[in-house]
């Protein structure tokens, strides 16, 4: 004790010492330097929501307040060349702008939370701008002062309203998810129905209760026959759940749950939300309702009904995997070729299934796939690359085992017929009212051309629940998978996506395939078991980008001519069974293609080498202009196109008359030029000039017009030629010569020649100027 006592005796002495003047000084004390001050004036802090959409600007708006910031010394001097930072929270209900400099906005229509202001000129300017939340905003300003290195501030609160009460003007529901499944199906039978509580202004209604205190604002009802589905929700006075039960918004939002049972009705099922508008309370009744209904989609989560797809229908999908020896392959650049290609591709095809009620079918669904590819019509025959057992009159016994056509070849086409194990396809898709028989059996037996037997059993067909059976107008192929394979089976995600694999060669690129896809459903009238099938026909494709050419370029034109086309895809694999379509674009003229006009398609597809040839017939096309031609003919195929130049070149120019005899009097001539093709086809469109010149007689000479003219559409062109002093008069007397010169592009010139005549017997052909 006596330690401290002598401690606390020194540290008195010191703190004494420490507070005297030395040397006699005047006693005064000391005082610590002072901090500056900031202040803030705002033109305003209460703004409106925005609801109108203003963005920030310097010349102010509505929702804009605009604030000035000024820091001062202690001694009251403006604090210059200094830093600031401006801050405001939560951005929900006010962000800040700024003046467009260099250093603190660089984007006038900017929004922050928080900014720099740097080099204060003592004065700054901010503004607070609404946003589409009421609320109370605190806006801070802060800065080290230079002089006692510490943080000065101030601060400010802004609020925004709405400028209406915050009674419930509207309420939204969103279901999460929007479609639920029977308990009995093993899927989810809940959803979440979530409510949104607005008001007038479009603000989230204030919250009614805290914890178990206060009111329920908000009623959850099913609307209609629902079976034994229920609500459930917390209340006021704790969990309810039933047909219908109130809720109270937390924030503006309030959750209820749906809950399907074995015996709800499938389809939609119909919830509704009420609030009041009176006052905001659904506990005392509702005074003056607003209401909002949504839907569940309940459904047992059987598979109903099957859709196939591939990247093969959008081509810039990158679809096909070029397989590699080594297993290194490229399916997302399509024109990188992996260094070790083992000459395979493989093309994903997916398919999509659903329940009765359009949900996804319970994750996991099984789904078998297969495919067909022969027996098909050779390469040049009139068959080439079809099926050769198929046609449009199939009928499936419905419930049974039974498939007849009447002009079906079983036991003939294909060189073999139909053999047991090969894959019956029959697509009921395709004629209206049929769904139910689109099948994918497999043959057991050949009674005949025209029946045979298969397993398993077809399903019924339904009409307004009956069973019928509409006869023999069904399209249907039989076959078996000779030149690739596929995935055999594989099952659903939560999406009810399905993908498999098909694998093919190189060299069967363009060869005519039919897929199908296959799962077990339910039946819907006797809830027996029903096969759900997807089947649909296409051609082994090759890699994207596809290429195309044709030849000759150019072809020739007012004659008959032919093009032929070649597909090939980014591989060179040549694609062949393409159809080739195309369309003319003419100066003038007509043009066909295998008989069709304007535009069609050749009636040839691509054959093995991935070419077509087309005949190619045209009239009245004009002559092919000096700088190329005018006129052509658009071809495509696989998404590509390319197109050739139709030509007509002006073999011969023929003139009428070819001679003229000038009289005395001299002599004014119409020339006729016509262009002529090789083959003598007159040509439209040919541009003809003419020279004239002339000598002898008095000062011969012929003045041409027009020096240039285009033929039209008989392939001839006029020109006047006015002859004058040929003839010197004398005895004897003097005559002169002269001539006219026809000339086109790439043509033999066409001479028209001038003679004078003393006397008007001598003129030919004859002249009216001379009397005769």
């Amino acid at each position: 004790m006596k330690v401290f006592g002598k401690t606390l005796g020194l540290l008195l002495v010191s703190l004494a010492l420490t507070s005297c003047g030395g040397g006699g000084g005047n006693g005064g004390s000391y005082s610590p330097p002072q901090s500056g001050s900031i202040t803030l004036s705002a033109t305003t802090t209460n703004l409106p929501v925005n609801v109108w959409g203003y963005v920030p600007t310097q010349y102010g708006n509505p929702t804009q307040a605009e604030v000035t910031i000024t820091w001062r010394n202690a001694d009251g001097t403006l604090v210059t060349g200094k830093d600031i930072a401006v801050s405001i929270a939560p951005t929900n209900v006010a962000a800040l702008s700024c003046l467009v400099d260099g250093d603190a906005c660089r984007d006038g229509n900017a929004l922050f939370g928080s900014i720099p202001i740097k080099g204060i000129n003592g004065q700054a300017t901010i503004f607070v701008n609404a946003t589409d939340t009421a609320g109370t905003a605190n806006f801070t300003v802060s800065a080290v002062d230079p002089t006692t290195s510490r943080t000065v501030s101030a601060s400010l609160q802004f609020k925004v309203t709405s400028g209406v009460g915050p009674l419930p003007a509207t309420v939204t529901l969103a279901p999460t998810p929007s479609a639920v499944y029977l308990p009995s199906s093993g899927g989810s039978s809940n959803s979440a129905i979530s409510a949104t509580v607005k008001d007038g202004s479009g603000q989230l209604v204030p919250d009614p209760a805290s914890g178990n205190n206060g009111f329920d604002n908000i009623q959850f009802d099913l609307v209609g026959e629902t079976g034994d589905a229920i609500l459930s929700s917390n209340s006021v006075s704790g969990p309810s759940s039933g047909k219908s039960v109130t809720s109270h918004t937390v924030h503006g939002v309030a959750t209820a749950s749906f809950q399907a049972g074995n015996a709800t009705p499938q389809g939609p099922v119909q919830v509704r939300a009420t609030v009041d508008r009176a006052d905001n309370n659904v506990t005392n009744g509702v005074q003056d309702p607003v209401t909002f209904t949504t839907s569940v989609v309940v459904s047992d989560g059987k598979l109903y009904s099957l859709e196939l797809t591939s990247p093969v229908f959008a081509p810039n999908l990158p679809g096909i995997t070029i397989n590699s020896v080594s297993g290194n392959v490229s399916a997302d650049d399509q024109s990188q070729i992996p260094p070790d290609p083992d000459a395979t591709l493989t093309l994903t095809i997916t398919a999509l299934a659903k329940d009765r009620q359009g949900n996804p079918p319970i994750p996991g669904t099984a789904i078998r796939f297969g495919l067909v590819d022969e027996p098909v019509g050779a390469p040049g025959s009139a068959d080439d690359n079809r099926f050769l057992l198929s046609g449009l009159d199939g009928n499936p016994k419905e419930g049974g085992n039974l498939f007849t056509a009447p002009t079906g070849q079983f036991s003939t086409a294909g060189v073999n017929g139909a053999n047991a194990g090969d894959a019956l396809l029959v697509f009921g898709r395709a004629v209206e009212g049929n769904a139910d028989l689109e099948s994918a059996v497999t043959v057991t037996s050949v009674n005949g051309a025209t029946s045979l037997n298969v397993t398993p059993t077809f399903n019924y067909n339904y009409r307004n629940d009956a069973p019928i059976d509409t006869g023999s107008i069904l399209p249907y192929l039989i076959g078996r998978a000779m030149h690739g394979n596929i995935t055999t089976s594989a099952t659903t995600d939560e999406r009810g996506i399905v993908h498999a694999k098909l694998n093919y060669t190189v060299n069967t690129v363009g060869n005519v395939l039919a897929i199908w896809a296959q799962g077990d459903g339910i039946d819907r009238v006797n809830d027996g078991p029903r096969r759900v099938t997807a089947a649909g026909t296409l051609v082994y494709p090759g890699v994207a980008p596809a290429t195309i050419s044709a030849s000759p370029d150019p072809i020739i034109g007012d004659t008959t001519d032919q093009v032929t086309v070649c597909v090939a895809d980014a591989l060179g694999i040549p694609l062949r069974g393409l159809q080739v379509s195309f369309q003319f674009d003419l100066a003038a003229g007509t043009g066909s293609v295998d008989g069709q006009s304007g535009s069609g398609t050749f009636t040839n597809l691509t054959d093995l080498n991935g070419c077509s040839t087309g005949t190619v017939v045209t009239t009245g096309v004009p002559a092919t202009p000096a700088d190329g031609p005018n006129s052509k003919l658009n071809l495509g195929a696989a998404g590509q196109t390319t197109s050739v130049g139709i030509v007509v070149d002006v073999a011969t120019l023929q003139v009428a008359p070819n001679s003229v005899s000038v009289p005395t009097a001299g002599r004014t001539t119409v020339i006729t030029v016509t262009a002529r093709t090789a083959d003598g086809t007159a040509v439209p469109g040919a541009v003809i000039t003419g020279t004239c010149s002339a000598s002898g007689g008095d000062g011969a000479a012929i003045a041409l017009s027009p020096g240039t003219a285009t033929t039209g559409g008989a392939g001839t062109a006029a020109f006047t030629a006015a002859a004058t002093k040929f003839v010197k008069p004398g005895d004897p007397p003097v005559t002169g010569t002269g001539q006219c010169v026809f000339s086109a592009e790439g043509t033999n010139n066409a001479t028209v020649q001038f003679n004078g005549v003393s006397t008007c017997e001598d003129v030919s052909p004859p002249d009216p100027a001379c009397g005769t």
